[in-house]
């Protein structure tokens, strides 16, 4: 499949492959992610922001997002060419590849990852790995399985706002655990 895929996209545009990456981090859910984690960030410090230390957590954020996702779309692609709503994704119609879906998503985690270890504290990166893996090894995978994929699933999509706290704080207070929870919770009836 990587052959034929490196045989097909040859002929793209450098246009049509930024295209095709822009696609792969999906950048209404990766905004929605980097926009919750400055939610919970701008309620942590209760109106004194950094703005430096919050746009970088918005663009961490979002390229963590977008590796998660990255990875989501390489593990989903033989599932993703047979349903009408995801045919036409990148790695279905091989505009990319495996290869380089990988190492985009790869560079996305260390830069958004590398990110939040220089502008926030070790609690916001662990948690932004955590979110990560079980976004793309667990949840993904789980999908398969049953409903449970979708419990599974809302603990690293209540993550963000968490995020934005503890990158505030450095810490998970009685209040973040809240909004970890409201977000948690308000997943639930978009899916079910």
């Amino acid at each position: 499949m990587v052959e034929n895929s490196v045989n097909i996209n040859v002929g793209l545009t450098i246009s049509q492959k930024v295209k095709a990456f822009v696609e792969l981090v999906k950048m209404r859910l990766s905004l929605l992610v980097a926009f919750s984690s400055a939610f919970g960030y701008a309620l942590a410090m209760g109106g004194r922001v950094d703005w430096m230390q919050l746009g970088a957590l918005f663009v961490g954020g979002w390229l963590v997002s977008g590796a998660s996702c990255t990875v989501n779309q390489v593990l989903e692609q033989d599932y993703d060419k047979l349903m009408k709503r995801t045919q036409n994704r990148p790695l279905p119609t091989h505009r990319l590849n495996n290869a380089e879906s990988l190492w985009f998503a790869l560079v996305l985690a260390i830069a958004g990852v590398g990110l939040l270890w220089i502008s926030t504290n070790m609690l916001t990166v662990g948690l932004s790995v955590l979110s990560m893996i079980l976004y793309s090894f667990v949840y993904t995978p789980l999908k398969r399985v049953g409903p449970i994929a979708v419990f599974v699933g809302a603990f690293p999509g209540a993550l963000p706002p968490l995020l934005g706290w503890t990158a505030a704080t450095g810490t998970i207070s009685h209040e973040a655990l809240i909004i970890f929870g409201i977000q948690f919770i308000w997943q639930f009836p978009h899916f079910w």
